[in-house]
């Protein structure tokens, strides 16, 4: 059985559409279901050839019809506070909005299916209709190669076959040179990839070109961190390692960059905060803030002083002053939600630097309660910057940690 996707917010129950298929002599079997909030509602059960378009589930789904918003756009949802009648999608990447330099391994026996109905039992035929060769025709059916996504494309549309279909016998995907990534398709949000795109606001790099991606801080606790959930997300391992720095292949970036993250030169960015991590989870938003204040975050603490407090830092060419302005605004906005009062966001100042001129801005945090709140429901990773905040958590007043405390077990 393939789930296609499930999730569950707070006010979002998701109906996951989940299919069974089975191999008969020439053509598959499908049986699908749609898993609602009480039952499973059956949607589909035949032949793949007789299955048109992946719209005939959303037509026998017993909820009102929206022509707005069907399946393709995302995950369909009820809506509890409504009696179930509302309809909404959620954010996903298929294989189709990726680029055309990912290729792709299908499951041996559906790429011979697609191959023969494609072709109509003629290979040759098939090869100069989508300009490649005879032998390689042949090679990619007998899955001897990943497939060019552009050719998987066009060849599924010479099939008649849904890319739904298609996608959901992806075995893994990669570039031309690079690892194979056992990535599953669609992609959804999740608290891995938040933080994976947080950290590319902060010290994290994609390739504009290559679209690879970098991470590099000296902190061996957030590389670990970087790489399981790379791991969690793609199953890739580094191509490249260093002692504070860690390196993946292109489909990585790709990813990343659809997500919301930006592209070098970070410098010129006016990427706000994806509107995915706004309206997502509470994990989804606590996962990028940790991430974002894990990197260009600092925390202030003296022994002599009662100085104390977070900050946030961001760098722009002085160009984007206006943009940075916003996006801090943004952070700020996430960090209410928590009951974390930050400032308003502040030019440090201007500085000059290979002939650019640059701006750091920056918010901070410096109540007690707040930095207290930011301790339990953001939090830091392992290291000096976690240490120097445990100091300030130390010598806060008892009452105001006791009110902390009953607000976070409530």
């Amino acid at each position: 059985m393939r789930q296609m996707a499930k999730t569950t917010t707070d006010h979002w129950t998701s109906a996951g559409v989940n299919y069974l298929k089975e191999l008969s002599n020439t053509d598959y079997t499908l049986r699908a279901h749609a898993e609602l909030p009480n039952y499973d509602f059956p949607l589909f059960e035949g032949r793949l050839s007789s299955l048109k378009s992946i719209m005939q589930f959303h037509l026998t789904c017993p909820w009102p019809q929206n022509k707005n918003s069907p399946l393709n756009e995302g995950i369909l949802t009820f809506d509890k506070s409504s009696g179930g009648t509302k309809m909404k999608t959620g954010f996903a990447l298929h294989f189709w909005d990726l680029s055309e330099r990912l290729r792709y391994k299908v499951e041996d026996s559906f790429m011979r299916f697609l191959f023969d109905k494609a072709g109509s039992g003629d290979l040759k035929s098939l090869a100069t209709k989508v300009n490649v060769s005879y032998p390689f025709i042949c090679q990619l059916r007998r899955g001897l190669y990943s497939i060019p996504s552009k050719l998987l494309i066009e060849i599924a549309k010479i099939a008649n076959e849904d890319l739904f279909i298609v996608e959901m016998n992806i075995e893994y995907a990669r570039t031309r040179h690079g690892n194979v990534s056992k990535i599953h398709f669609p992609i959804i949000p999740s608290k891995a990839m938040a933080s994976l795109v947080g950290h590319v606001f902060g010290d994290g790099y994609i390739g504009k070109k290559k679209r690879q991606f970098e991470y590099c801080n000296d902190n061996p606790n957030l590389l670990n961190e970087v790489r399981g959930y790379v791991r969690e997300i793609f199953e890739l391992e580094p191509m490249t390692e260093r002692s504070n720095r860690i390196g993946y292949s292109t489909i990585v970036g790709e990813v990343l960059e659809k997500f919301g993250a930006h592209l070098a030169p970070k410098i010129f960015s006016e990427k706000n905060v994806p509107e995915w991590i706004k309206y997502g989870s509470d994990d989804i938003k606590t996962a990028f803030l940790k991430a974002l204040f894990d990197d260009d975050g600092s925390v202030m603490f003296s022994k002599g002083y009662n100085a104390k407090g977070i900050n946030f830092y961001q760098i722009r060419d002085k160009s984007k002053l206006q943009s940075s302005h916003k996006f801090l605004s943004e952070i700020r906005e996430l960090l209410k939600e928590f009951n974390i009062l930050a400032g308003e966001p502040h030019l440090r100042k201007f500085y000059r630097i290979h002939g650019e001129d640059h701006a750091i801005s920056y918010i901070n945090i410096t109540n007690y309660k707040s930095i207290l709140n930011f301790y339990y429901r953001i939090g830091l990773t392992d290291g000096e910057k976690f240490n120097r905040l445990k100091k300030i958590i130390a010598r806060a007043p008892e009452n105001i940690k006791q009110l902390v405390e009953v607000k976070k077990q409530n």
